[in-house]
């Protein structure tokens, strides 16, 4: 008979779970007496803040892994909750588990014995997350564990892939019950035949079509069938490198005018473009494997054939003719695209000052062919070279923090990793949690902070919405300026490469420096409050 901890954390190792990140608490006094008797058991990674620890699992997904974190009741639950949100409207697995406060007052071992065992109870525990979980329970007789757990695995590795909880009670995790493997498989939804033959007269009776996908290459065979269609058929892809990488090639183009395009098929995207400042009246043709995003309450962009499929499933099948002219047309609008960039960079290379672009171009010359890029917001990826799995945007929900754990978690995978940060998100990531990860459990890890000296999207909304206002004619906007301090050096406390950077002179020169050093760089790069 073994204990509910020691049945959770077996359950979790024979779906392949290898590691846990932690932020544990008195919930988790079972866990860790099972793991001190059983070291076999899944790795414990402590991250000192939930923030960090849960980005850290979303990165150990983003790499292929199963990411799991455990965090202490409601205290920890609301601390990773904007986490849990990214991860659940960027379609990542996560497998998230909470202890709960202990429900008796005397009786059991577990029964509660500090102030806050009261005082940290819910009325409903899963409310606080239930909007952005695809499933939610407490367990309540240890019986139930093989079976929520695999059920929670299911859920969570099916399409849309998300986010679950997890709630143990104390009680319940010293519990005895007996190991039962209880099978389950994932699954995702497939394209219609009369679709297919809808999709197929729609795109050959356009004159102009485009892709507009913004994570349609999430997963390998995704981005290879995507691929293989444009290059096939001669129809050019928007958001290339979108939330991920997704198309390689000379389809890819930088931008557009929609109102030249009759038809968009639109991969994995839920806002295709902004109404407010593109007209489109084209035909939209949405492949994605929930195509309505019924999550969003108020949802009014367009869709004349709305399938419901994963991305291969829908490409694989699609037999279009070569469209030669479009085809070649693309060609040379990307061309050009090319040209006007080697200008730019040129020209930004004279500068004084460091023009963000200027630096993504510098960062893009230095990664590795199985370097992984994690950007919260600055880093442009059009100045760059990237393939499948190089590179994982903002996720659409933009809950800022991120990048640092999520670089934690892939780098524990091997693979060097490059976080691009601004000002604001790096320390929106609790740095020191991060280095202490990393310091303890290993990573290779340069991040590089673009210090426009505040939240600059702030700045842009004021100018947005105030056109001819005075904050924009002064250049001054309180509420979203920051003073400038040495952000990044705390680094070298840890053991970290820490430099600050505000001559464009040393740029290269630094970027390659920090990227050679084994273990955690900081660069804090003065760029301008541009994008």
């Amino acid at each position: 008979m073994d204990s509910g901890a020691r049945l959770i954390l077996k359950s979790l190792q024979e779906l392949g779970v290898d590691k846990i990140f932690m932020v544990s608490g008195t919930d988790y006094a079972a866990f860790i007496e099972e793991k001190v008797r059983d070291p076999s058991l899944p790795d414990f990674i402590i991250v000192p803040h939930e923030i960090t620890a849960t980005a850290a699992a979303i990165g150990y997904s983003l790499s292929g892994k199963i990411g799991v974190v455990a965090v202490h009741t409601i205290p920890g639950t609301t601390n990773a909750l904007g986490m849990i949100i990214n991860a659940f409207t960027s379609r990542i697995p996560l497998i998230v588990i909470a202890g709960r406060s202990p429900y008796t007052e005397s009786g059991s071992p577990a029964s509660r014995n500090l102030r806050i065992h009261w005082t940290q109870e819910a009325r409903d525990q899963g409310e606080i997350v239930r909007q952005w979980v695809k499933y939610d329970f407490e367990i309540r007789r240890v019986e139930q564990i093989p079976e929520v757990i695999a059920r929670a695995y299911q859920i969570a590795f099916s399409e849309p892939k998300g986010p679950v909880y997890i709630v143990i009670p104390r009680e319940v995790s010293i519990e005895r019950s007996e190991y039962r493997k209880v099978r389950v498989s994932s699954f995702e939804p497939g394209v219609k035949r009369e679709d297919l033959v809808k999709a197929k007269k729609m795109i050959e009776e356009s004159e102009r079509p485009i892709i507009i996908s913004w994570r349609g290459g999430r997963r390998k065979e995704w981005f290879n069938s995507l691929k293989a269609f444009a290059d096939k058929v001669g129809i050019p892809v928007l958001n290339y490198v979108g939330e991920v990488v997704n198309y390689s090639g000379e389809m890819g183009l930088d931008r557009i005018d929609l109102s030249t395009v009759d038809l968009a098929i639109v991969v994995e995207a839920e806002v295709p473009y902004i109404p407010k400042k593109t007209k489109f009246d084209g035909k939209i043709i949405k492949v994605d494997v929930d195509p309505s995003y019924s999550y969003i309450p108020f949802y009014g962009f367009p869709c004349d054939l709305c399938i419901q499929s994963s991305v291969s499933e829908f490409f694989d099948q699609l037999d279009v003719k070569e469209k030669k002219e479009w085809k070649e047309k693309v060609k040379e609008l990307k061309l050009q695209q090319e040209k006007k960039k080697e200008e730019e960079i040129e020209q930004l290379r004279k500068r004084k000052s460091i023009h963000p672009r200027y630096l993504s171009y510098v960062i893009g010359k230095v990664i590795g062919k199985d370097d992984v890029i994690l950007n919260e917001y600055p880093f442009n990826p059009r100045y760059a070279k990237l393939d499948f799995g190089q590179y994982f945007a903002d996720p659409s929900f933009g809950h800022l923090g991120w990048a640092l754990g999520a670089s934690f978690g892939i780098s524990l995978t091997n693979r060097k990793v490059i976080a691009t940060v601004g000002d604001g998100a790096f320390i929106f990531g609790v740095p020191e949690a991060f280095y202490y990860a990393v310091s303890t459990h290993g990573g290779n890890i340069i991040v590089i902070i673009y210090d426009n000296g505040g939240w600059l999207a702030s700045a842009e909304a004021v100018e947005e919405v105030f056109p001819e206002g005075l904050a924009k004619a002064k250049k001054y906007f309180p509420g979203a300026d920051f003073k400038r301090y040495n952000i990044g050096e705390t680094v070298k406390v840890f053991g970290g490469y820490y430099r600050l950077i505000e001559d464009i002179n040393e740029l290269e020169e630094t970027v390659r420096e920090a990227y050679e050093f084994k273990g955690i760089s900081v660069l804090q790069v003065i760029v301008d409050r541009v994008r």
